[in-house]
């Protein structure tokens, strides 16, 4: 095997395809220090551990496709796009968007890959990790990271777990080395992932800083640790992780862990007026990344793009979202849209990302630049769903709606876990009244944050508003197929 090299800053071994592929590629010398060089001293591991965020904050993974531009789309979140004409085309798997999905399962193995390899080294050289808590807090974050990272590729790539746990999904990888891993059932992937979790959990408690903001008398490396895996992240992914298991017990598992992380005080739920300045809502951000320069990556769909191609859906659709006829026109949320007129039809665009409405201060944390992947909003969904006195549930939604509309709410909680006869947003659902109120909260709360998809996939929701495919059951499409290279240099076969 050829001698591998890390990049400064941003780990750079790489596979050619899926992480099974047994070809490895060189990096320009000129850009690389070799591992044995990087992880001879402290400061080389911390440098490591930063390229893993660097590496999910691209276009192609969290800082577009991952969040508010392929996944948005897949979840019918719009009817305009950039050089998109076909709506129906976006579910292509196999076609049109055989590349985008090849992609993001390549760079999130190769960012797998990269984290074995640290974990490797994190214990061949621990001696040379001296300060206080770092040691613990490193692998802890990198455990948790691969935990975050399999996790996705299983809902993107498993099947929908609640009708089919034991179908095929993704290998689980935990070696950095060139030996092929199988495909292992949904339901061994999703075990793997709350077992490097829980013990990301025992390593980073009592060794996390759980600083949420800037603090100049602090350690830079501990400081806005919502920027990197802390803690609480790994909680609240244990949280959506047993939620996603569905069983029972699981449930009851989460709504501990979602519990835990509403009520450890560390965040809270963005203040009313606060949300229209501010729309990424700085300070539910329990796990974000950082993403240098953002406006370059969201301006040229969210702001300067023509209004024929703006990243946006019509005016009529996202006022049906935010039921704007029966009181939802005070939703802080939906007014964070600006109109964009286009041929006598006004389109609605989010601005959220628009980076003009966030400080570079280091007073205050502002949300500049960010990308939300976990927020204190989530947890109460959880709960909601997963807490079984219906008053009781109901109130954790309620918690977050007042805070949106600034009016007392009042979510339905007669047969609340019965079939819904109503229409919502012009469908029967075939849901329960629970699940319902979910659903909407999850289409007005997440726009621009990719997390609608997985709730219609997790919930095996047969259709959808807005839905790219509105006469099929989605069922048949939700599993996005593993890359021919799995199979051609893999052990899957």
């Amino acid at each position: 095997m050829k001698r591998l090299y890390y990049r400064i800053l941003i780990l750079a071994t790489v596979l050619t395809g899926a992480t099974s592929c047994a070809e490895w590629l060189d990096v320009q010398p000129k850009t690389s220090v070799e591992q044995d060089d990087l992880f001879a001293r402290e400061s080389g591991f911390k440098d490591a551990l930063t390229g893993f965020y660097l590496l999910m904050g691209t276009e192609t993974l969290y800082a577009q496709d991952l969040t508010y531009y392929y996944l948005d789309m897949l979840a019918g979140r719009y009817e305009s796009a950039p050089q998109i004409v076909d709506w129906t085309a976006i579910y292509a798997f196999d076609g049109n968007y055989q590349s985008t999905v090849n992609t993001i399962y390549s760079k999130i193995y190769n960012i797998i890959a990269n984290i074995n390899n640290f974990l490797y080294f994190v214990d061949a050289k621990r001696n040379v990790i001296t300060t206080p808590h770092y040691y613990e807090t490193m692998k802890g974050e990198a455990l948790g990271l691969r935990a975050f990272l399999h996790f996705d590729l299983l809902r993107l790539f498993g099947p929908v777990y609640s009708e089919n746990p034991d179908g095929k999904a993704v290998p689980y990888r935990k070696e950095f080395n060139n030996v092929a891993t199988p495909i292992l059932p949904a339901r061994e992937v999703l075990d793997n992932c709350i077992a490097d979790l829980l013990e990301a959990e025992k390593l980073l408690e009592g060794h996390d800083s759980e600083i949420f903001n800037y603090d100049d008398t602090a350690d830079a490396f501990t400081e806005m640790r919502q920027m990197r895996m802390n803690l609480w992240a790994v909680r609240a992914m244990l949280a959506r992780a047993y939620c996603y298991k569905g069983d029972s017990e699981s449930k009851a598992t989460a709504l501990k862990y979602a519990k835990s992380v509403i009520e450890s005080g560390k965040f809270t739920l963005a203040n009313y007026n606060s949300i229209t300045t501010a729309p990424v809502m700085p300070t539910e951000q329990i796990f974000a990344l950082y993403i240098y320069d953002y406006y370059k990556i969201v301006d040229p769909v969210f702001v300067d793009a023509s209004s024929s191609n703006i990243l946006s859906a019509y005016q009529a659709t996202v006022e049906t979202w935010y039921e704007t006829s029966s009181g939802g026109a005070s939703d802080k949320r939906f007014q964070t849209f600006r109109n964009v007129s286009d041929n006598g039809r006004i389109k609605k665009v989010s601005q959220k990302y628009n980076q003009d409405y966030y400080s570079s201060s280091r007073d205050n944390y502002s949300g500049l630049n960010s990308q939300s992947l976990i927020r204190l909003a989530e947890m109460y969904y959880i709960a909601a769903e997963c807490e079984p006195d219906p008053e009781t549930a109901a109130s954790y939604l309620n918690a977050v709606i007042v805070t949106r509309t600034g009016q007392n709410s009042s979510t339905q909680t007669k047969e609340f876990d019965q079939l819904d006869t109503r229409q919502i947003y012009g469908q029967v659902t075939g849901k329960t009244v629970r699940i319902n109120e979910l659903m909407k909260e999850y289409v007005k709360e997440f726009y621009g944050e990719g997390q609608l998809y997985f709730f219609y996939k997790r919930l095996n929701f047969k259709t959808f508003s807005n839905c790219p495919l509105p006469s099929e059951d989605m069922t048949a499409h939700y599993q996005m197929p593993l890359p021919n290279d799995e199979y051609t240099f893999g052990n899957n076969n």
